[in-house]
């Protein structure tokens, strides 16, 4: 069964994997930053990344 991607890109092609724009963000924060929990992720984000969207 082939996927049909939208487009070549890298960094397009791991939107489509991970989801919403967000997504990276997190993954960002919790590899990179060190943030392991909620409130880390809510209180120490540059984005400023709302409750209801984490």
């Amino acid at each position: 069964m082939s996927i049909d991607r939208r487009s070549g890109c890298p960094i397009n092609l791991s939107l489509e994997v991970f989801g919403d724009r967000w997504s990276l963000i997190i993954l960002r924060d919790m590899i990179f930053g060190g943030k392991r929990h909620f409130r880390d992720l809510l209180n120490g984000s540059l984005e400023r990344i709302a409750s209801n969207i984490l």
